[in-house]
């Protein structure tokens, strides 16, 4: 690999490399220990100014985006976050009122999750990035991981999806409310707390999408996944972007990253207490299809056609 560039391999092949490298296996995007009576989970994500926030999007907004996507990894897990650490690096000519605001809209979304921010550091560096570290709490009973995807299992996803690839594909297109549409994100701390209550144990966040989730899974777990497009929970707005640019909706809805909805699976025998515990504490979920044990499928039209590994991916 002497030759090679961090784009001749993409992010999960270096991520394994590293792996092999540490001698480690990461099996979810939270680590978690034991601490007696329950689990302590920890979690890292990093966002670039370049990378990951058009310049149309205000620097609060950023903000909050920057929180809402670490907290997601603990959503995942069925966990309340507790406790936030950010890193910056940052150019010495830097707008430091646009800093200051990133760090408002951050600590609205801390607020908004009883997330308390309780360190960090600084460096100078190139323009800006933002690195976050959460640690949450969940009861030993009630966590939710990615091994515990097995066949025959209902799988399911909380709200619609689509939403914030629209966003993209309308800022792409010249509408500039498109990027604030792509950024706005909520981690669903709520709805995983209430999933893992209910009796889940198997889950993942929708941050790469749909297709690119459930191939992490099939490569971690053996376990494939049989979607139905007509089952597919689709935002109107996805719907119409779809329409309007010849997009496939499927590229819309489930092959996009920067969804943070929550993908989980459970026992056909409680899947409608689920649905209904999850419903009448206002939260949507939808049925998309069921795990089996050959590759990953998805039907449309009646047609059915095997998913190749996608979604997205830094560094691709």
């Amino acid at each position: 690999m002497e030759n090679m560039e961090m784009k001749d391999l993409g992010e999960r092949k270096i991520i394994e490399e590293l792996m092999r490298i540490f001698g480690t296996v990461v099996e979810d995007d939270s680590f978690y220990f034991d601490a007696g009576d329950s689990y302590i989970l920890i979690t890292t994500d990093v966002i670039t100014r370049r990378t990951h926030i058009p310049e149309a999007v205000k620097p609060e907004q950023a903000g909050y985006f920057f929180g809402a996507l670490n907290l997601s990894d603990i959503a995942a897990m069925g966990g309340k976050p507790r406790f936030f650490l950010s890193a910056y690096s940052v150019s010495r000519d830097f707008s430091l009122e646009y800093f200051l605001s990133f760090n408002r809209g951050l600590k609205y979304c801390l607020d908004k999750y009883s997330t308390k921010l309780v360190g960090g550091d600084m460096k100078e560096g190139y323009d800006f990035t933002a690195a976050g570290i959460v640690i949450g709490e969940v009861e030993k009973d009630g966590i939710m991981e990615r091994r515990n995807f097995r066949p025959g299992q209902v799988v399911a996803v909380t709200n619609n999806l689509g939403y914030n690839a629209a966003g993209y594909y309308l800022w792409k297109n010249g509408e500039m409310e498109g990027a604030d549409i792509m950024l706005k994100i909520e981690p669903r701390i709520n709805e995983g707390r209430m999933l893992s209550r209910l009796g889940v144990r198997a889950a993942m966040d929708l941050s790469d999408g749909v297709f690119s989730a459930i191939s992490q899974i099939k490569r971690q777990t053996g376990t494939g996944f049989r979607i139905s497009m007509d089952h597919v929970p689709v935002h109107p707005l996805a719907l119409e972007v779809s329409r309007r640019y010849s997009i496939p909706i499927e590229e819309i809805s489930l092959n996009f990253g920067g969804e943070y909805e929550l993908i989980f699976s459970v026992d056909p025998g409680i899947w409608d207490r689920v649905r209904k515990g999850m419903e009448d504490n206002g939260y949507m979920v939808r049925e998309i299809g069921r795990t089996w044990e050959g590759e990953n499928i998805i039907i449309k039209d009646g047609r059915e056609a095997v998913i190749d590994e996608r979604g997205y991916e830094h560094f691709s």
